[in-house]
């Protein structure tokens, strides 16, 4: 069985997948045989093979999810309209993130234990043993902010580090005009061309990173969030969203952060 974090990520990428094959019907009502047959399985995909990997996950409401597949269930019974599915389908895909946090951070899943403090071998991305040094030392530094209590110390540390795992990774490349010519890289304004890659923004890398299949659509979703929260450190933006930060916070963006880390080293071609 897999555990909670793959489960979820296999249930948001087949609600995606599903979602987009009914939005290219022409007609308004799912009458095809094989489109109903497709739908059906997703749903039951979902309450057969994903569901149970998180049923015992504390912190994760799954009610939410089960509604949405049940009204598919239901509108397979009969002739449904193509919106019907569409809505369907794009609130399972919103619940399934919403479980996402909780569950990349549970201590008796073997993803958490997997991921767990111990810096990882950035071999694969620093060749420079001084590089890998100093990677190591940001990592170790995340872990204590965390473990501190100093939350927004913490994901401020952790929006450094990934944007040094992309800059590492972009670095890796023989070919750089793969990063260039990418649809989603950054352009200056005034001349149009494509900015030096290691110019970039942190927003830009996990665009590209996705683009070129760095991380999965999932990955690239929370390290948005995570981005985010990272603008926090202006006392400015806190005080205009009146958010404050909690160990809840910190725990699942280091989660998200070591999930990150480790497809990024996953994408270097051995």
């Amino acid at each position: 069985m897999k555990n909670a974090y793959e489960a979820v990520e296999a249930a948001i990428d087949e609600a995606d997948a599903s979602r987009k094959r009914v939005a290219k019907l022409k007609s308004k009502q799912v009458r095809g045989i094989d489109d109903i047959a497709s739908l059906k399985a997703t749903a039951q995909t979902w309450f057969h093979t994903h569901r149970p990997a998180l049923a015992e996950a504390p912190q994760s409401d799954i009610s939410k999810v089960d509604a949405c597949y049940r009204r598919i269930l239901d509108a397979t019974a009969r002739l449904a309209a193509k919106g019907t599915y569409v809505t369907a389908l794009k609130e399972a895909k919103a619940a399934l993130i919403d479980l996402r946090g909780p569950v990349l951070v549970l201590p008796s899943s073997e993803h958490a234990a997997s991921a767990g403090d111990n810096v990882p071998d950035f071999s694969p991305l620093a060749g420079n043993p001084k590089m890998r040094d100093i990677l190591a030392r940001r990592w170790q530094e995340c872990a204590k902010c965390v473990k501190a209590d100093a939350h927004l110390a913490a994901i401020v540390m952790m929006g450094g580090l990934l944007e040094a795992l992309f800059v590492a990774r972009a670095n890796q490349m023989t070919d750089k005009t793969l990063l260039t010519s990418a649809k989603s890289a950054p352009t200056d304004k005034g001349t149009g061309k494509t900015i030096k890659y290691q110019d970039w923004m942190l927003d830009s890398y996990i665009k590209v990173g996705r683009e070129l299949k760095w991380i999965t659509e999932s990955g690239k979703d929370v390290a948005d969030k995570l981005k985010e929260y990272r603008n926090f450190i202006h006392p400015a933006k806190e005080l205009r969203y009146d958010v404050e930060l909690g160990i809840n916070d910190s725990e699942i963006f280091w989660g998200v952060t070591k999930a990150l880390t480790r497809q990024l080293l996953a994408s270097v071609t051995p």
